[in-house]
């Protein structure tokens, strides 16, 4: 399901929304749509950067080695709240491993968090995704 590059005249509300849908179904061309060219993605856990990306290259590669690691995954979009060009989103994520990741998370092993996504627009495109758990 491909999203096209131009999302007409939705707001930053359905972008995200957007790009959830486009993640949810493994879609890493739809979800790489939403993004800027110089956007960054970041994912913080225990306070600790745990992955940082900048620009669309390195977005897509992780992307697709992330897609290729779960035998399915969901974000299910438990509140949003929208401010100026910035969307918070309280996120219920639950994903199933294809892949052994380390020695406790192997292949069929069960991801449970609860986190908050904060998503910064210009544009119309996300120039900035924070994943914090």
């Amino acid at each position: 399901m491909a999203f096209g590059n131009s999302h007409g005249a939705m707001n930053d509300k359905d972008l995200f929304l957007g790009y959830i849908k486009a993640y949810n179904a493994k879609d890493v061309s739809g979800m790489l749509t939403f993004f800027d060219e110089d956007c960054v993605l970041e994912t913080i856990s225990a306070g600790k950067v745990t992955v940082h990306t900048k620009g669309k290259a390195e977005l897509e590669a992780l992307a697709r080695k992330s897609a290729d690691a779960f035998a399915s995954r969901e974000q299910k979009v438990i509140s949003l709240t929208q401010r100026q060009e910035r969307v918070v989103a309280e996120i219920d994520y639950l994903a199933v491993l294809r892949v052994d990741l380390t020695h406790d998370l192997k292949a069929g092993s069960e991801l449970k968090l609860r986190g908050i996504s904060v998503c910064e627009f210009s544009g119309g495109r996300i120039v900035r995704l924070s994943d914090y758990s």
